[in-house]
């Protein structure tokens, strides 16, 4: 069985996001795509919204995508949200399961920077969504040295081995940024990329304000 997990603070979660990752579970043919907010990032500022309030929105997102589901994995855990961690303890519950975990193009440029990012492949296979405005050019010596020994262009090679892949999806750039919308919605602004649903929350409990 595949079991898939789209992590990132959602903060909020955007068309941007809801988007690119129908396209993918298109690609890959996914089942279920799980997305998971994290609790704590250690590598960036820490999420405007509550982890309760990212959590709500996700769910309200997912209603209008019947192969997501909101996973609360991370937000269950009382500590810094280390992708490495995280993954390891989902191989030790479904261990005879294919994982993916889908980034964006953003952070697979970074992941250098990340607790124990070798590790993360023996677990998983990184499933890189394209972004606008990053392109694919790691900087880093060790990191152009892993991206070359793990990357594969072939989808198939996802389903024959458990782990150990990075695959660059084909899925579109759309262009919608959390910290530049977090802006507009301070500013009130009409239209922005948002499910209804969750421009509602926003609203009711005056986020981002």
């Amino acid at each position: 069985m595949i079991r898939a997990f789209f992590g990132g603070t959602f903060d909020p979660i955007h068309n941007g996001h809801l988007e690119t990752a129908s396209a993918l579970v298109d690609e890959l043919d996914i089942a279920t795509l799980s997305l998971m907010p994290s609790a704590v990032p250690p590598h960036r500022p820490q999420p405007c919204a509550s982890a309760r309030q990212r959590l709500e929105m996700v769910k309200l997102a997912c209603q209008q995508h019947p192969a997501f589901t909101a996973e609360d994995w991370e937000l269950k855990q009382d500590r810094l949200s280390y992708t490495a961690h995280t993954l390891s303890e989902f191989k030790e519950r479904f261990p005879n399961d294919i994982l993916l975990f889908v980034m964006g193009m953003d952070s697979l440029m970074s992941l250098h920077k990340w607790h124990n990012w070798t590790q993360l492949t023996d677990n998983a296979h990184l499933i890189v969504m394209p972004r606008a405005g990053v392109d694919f050019s790691p900087q880093d010596d060790e990191l152009k040295s892993f991206i070359a020994t793990h990357l594969t262009k072939h989808k198939k090679d996802l389903t024959e081995q458990s782990s150990g892949y990075v695959y660059i999806a084909q899925t579109p750039m759309v262009d919608v940024s959390a910290t530049e919308l977090r802006e507009q919605l301070q500013q009130r602004k009409p239209n922005l990329p948002l499910p209804s649903s969750v421009y509602d929350y926003i609203r009711q409990h005056q986020l981002y304000l």
